[in-house]
């Protein structure tokens, strides 16, 4: 992308700011929500789609400028899609997130799961594009490696014997539910760089 695109992440977690411009690359100009303190938008959706839009259009309007938002779900067939869009509420932190997914797969035969991810692009007021990710594959009896965040010291991907927390960013950041919804938004800021100059 020639032109430095504007756009502010509607999210303040580290790890997920990092991930995302690792794998949108320096053509844009990153904005995010760490200013703002004290500022926390709740997630009120039941799906993850409900709530990257809901989470887009918050920080559209709070800074004014383009906003990218996503919303990512771990959804364990076993557990009957569980944690799904309550991931990140599922327990108090990471790590008790984890040990409650391990404890409710005790005993279970079947570990198969999927990473999905919505992004949602909010551009102009009531406009928005939409792009989604999935990665297959399976809960581990343990939690292995130190990279990564959230479930990835858990969660294998198919076709690979070691955890998203194993194979590290560069695997991941290629491979993973969030890497190819995001590719897709890099194809489409590609395909639309002559519109969006009047938005970005």
């Amino acid at each position: 992308m020639s032109k430095k695109y504007k756009l502010v992440l509607a999210t303040k977690n580290p790890h997920k700011i990092e991930e995302i411009k690792s794998i949108l690359g320096d053509g844009i100009i990153y904005l995010n929500l760490g200013g703002f303190p004290g500022l926390e938008i709740k997630e009120t959706g039941r799906a993850l789609l409900q709530n990257s839009v809901l989470k887009a259009e918050f920080a559209y309007k709070l800074c004014s400028i383009p906003s990218l938002a996503d919303d990512s779900g771990l959804f364990i067939d076993a557990l009957n899609g569980e944690p799904g869009v309550f991931s990140s509420r599922y327990a108090r932190n990471d790590n008790d997130r984890i040990i409650r997914v391990l404890k409710n797969l005790r005993n279970k035969k079947v570990r198969t799961a999927t990473f999905k991810a919505v992004f949602v692009f909010y551009y102009q007021l009531n406009k928005y594009e939409v792009f989604e990710g999935i990665c297959p594959g399976r809960i581990a009896l343990e939690p292995k490696g130190k990279n990564g965040f959230g479930y990835d010291p858990i969660f294998v991907p198919k076709g690979y014997n070691k955890s998203f927390a194993e194979l590290g960013p560069k695997v991941k950041n290629r491979i993973s539910h969030r890497a190819l919804a995001l590719k897709k938004f890099k194809v489409y800021l590609r395909m639309k760089s002559k519109q969006l100059p009047d938005i970005c």
